[in-house]
């Protein structure tokens, strides 16, 4: 039985308190909600009790995850700042197996102290959380994308068909003297370009949020909606200039080892692999996003251990093709692929994944 702090309790909302099972593709979590009134007694406090493991919601927003049994009070003007709310809120309890009986929300006027009841909590334990905006900015922009696309298949429908048909990558189309995209700085390929690069920008952003790879990035992540679409968009300038740098470096070495006008071809290969490895992930990032966030860090970094993979298997394919498709020795061809795909693309890797 849990034990509260002593004071005048103005609403007792346990009897209030819904129950619903929540399903997602990953998991699922017993839901307990209920709205609370916000119009009335301005001076007074919420007092909240809620079990380890479950995650809390205010309406839309994540407020934050109990990593233990947690009693605290929390000031109505405060609690109203906070989610800039008027009226009324709905807040969520996730967690599996919840019930109606771990969950405790009153509003009334409390007292400072609180006894240690014998789940071992004291009130106001709770560690304060900022509220993020940050999935908002990451739909908000991923529907720029999807807009982005919509357009480039009005403009470019059979480009984008076969850029993104992964069947096309088993076949050395891309290497035929008959194939129409053979060059890099031509609007369609630009314009391709600076989708990618915006949606791995995107991706990037994620990671560094859930990851908490590269500490020096994380002003990256934090911040109003406005700041997160400038540093989105500056993530994806930079990108842009390194995928231009990365697409001379092939043609300088084509050159050095004398593969003629072939620079394209393994750039293209290569890109349309990136590209459908970028569409699978983000999908596996928004289907946990809206139903499983709190998992979102095991499976961001499972997802990127099978894209590595998926790159080395492409880089593999790429030398077969080659191998068949140009008239040069294979050990010359292995070096060729060692120096301009899996020694940058390996360095790269430790860096990011370490």
């Amino acid at each position: 039985m849990i034990k509260l702090a002593e004071g005048q309790v103005l609403e007792n909302y346990d009897k209030l308190l819904t129950y619903d099972r929540q399903s997602g593709w990953f998991s699922s979590s017993d839901v307990i909600a209920v709205d609370l009134e916000l119009s009335q007694f301005p001076s007074s406090s919420f007092q909240f009790g809620f079990p380890k493991g479950s995650t809390i919601f205010v309406g839309d927003v994540l407020w934050f995850q109990v990593e233990s049994d947690t009693v605290f009070s929390y000031p109505l003007k405060s609690f109203l700042d906070k989610f800039e709310l008027k009226d009324k809120a709905k807040i969520s309890i996730l967690r599996k197996g919840i019930t109606k009986d771990e969950v405790v929300i009153r509003k009334g006027f409390f007292a400072k102290s609180s006894e240690v009841h014998s789940l071992d909590i004291v009130e106001n334990s709770l560690e304060e959380r900022k509220v993020s905006s940050f999935y908002d900015f990451y739909f908000t922009a991923l529907m720029v994308i999807m807009l982005l696309v919509a357009l480039y298949k009005l403009i470019y429908p059979l480009v984008l068909k076969y850029i993104v048909d992964p069947q096309s990558l088993f076949t050395a189309e891309d290497f035929s003297e008959s194939n129409a995209l053979q060059k890099f700085f031509t609007l369609d390929i630009i314009f391709f370009i600076l989708i990618i690069n915006l949606l791995l920008a995107l991706v990037m952003m994620v990671g560094i949020k859930e990851t908490g790879w590269s500490k020096s990035l994380q002003f990256t992540i934090e911040g109003k909606p406005n700041e997160l679409f400038f540093y989105w968009l500056v993530i994806t300038l930079l990108l842009f200039v390194a995928t231009i740098l990365k697409f001379l470096f092939i043609k300088f070495i084509t050159f050095v080892y004398d593969l003629g006008k072939k620079e394209f071809s393994h750039f293209f290969y290569l890109l349309r692999i990136v590209s459908i490895l970028l569409l699978v992930l983000t999908l596996i990032i928004t289907l946990v996003a809206l139903n499983s966030p709190e998992s979102m860090n095991s499976v961001l970094q499972y997802s990127l251990y099978i894209a590595f993979w998926a790159y080395i298997i492409g880089v593999f394919f790429l030398m077969l093709i080659m191998m068949n498709k140009v008239s040069f020795n294979n050990y010359h061809l292995f070096a060729y692929i060692c120096t301009a795909e899996l020694v940058p693309f390996l360095i790269i890797s430790k860096f990011i994944i370490g």
